[in-house]
């Protein structure tokens, strides 16, 4: 009977171990980097999916593929961000890199008219606006990539 009960807690001890290895969040270098750059936006956002959203901005971590606009723990939305959900924006790649280098732009841009925005932020650098998009898509849905 000992020797049964020291196996099945060394079967569970194995199982739970295994369990900690596969929520483990391997992330794409391209995504990598992007976890690196959203350091700057951490200021306002949140990137963690067990986390509200910041009285500043919307939690993302789930943002990508999205409709705009949907936090319901987020009741701030900017008159440009309700536009933009009204219309039905989705976070896609190019709606992402095209917000994260002008938001002011692309809000006018979507909503056809001057409104007002939130986020004064701006990433101009090309390829760290890629490295962001890339990180929100391989986050998405994945609770253990925080």
């Amino acid at each position: 009977m000992f020797l049964k009960t020291v196996l099945a807690g060394v079967a569970v001890a194995i199982v739970a171990g295994g369990s900690a290895i596969a929520a483990e969040c391997t992330l794409p270098a391209d995504a990598q980097a992007g976890k690196t750059i959203s350091n700057q936006c951490k200021s306002c956002h949140v990137f963690e999916a067990d986390k509200p959203s910041r009285p500043t901005a919307p939690n993302i971590h789930d943002v990508y593929g999205s409709k705009a606009g949907q936090r319901s723990d987020f009741p701030k939305y900017s008159e440009g961000m309700q536009g933009a959900a009204a219309k039905g924006l989705v976070w896609t790649d190019e709606n992402l890199m095209e917000y994260v280098n002008d938001p002011k732009a692309f809000l006018i841009k979507v909503n056809g008219k001057e409104v007002k925005h939130a986020m004064f932020f701006a990433l101009k650098d090309e390829q760290k606006r890629k490295e962001i998009v890339a990180f929100l898509k391989a986050i998405k849905g994945k609770p253990e990539c925080n």
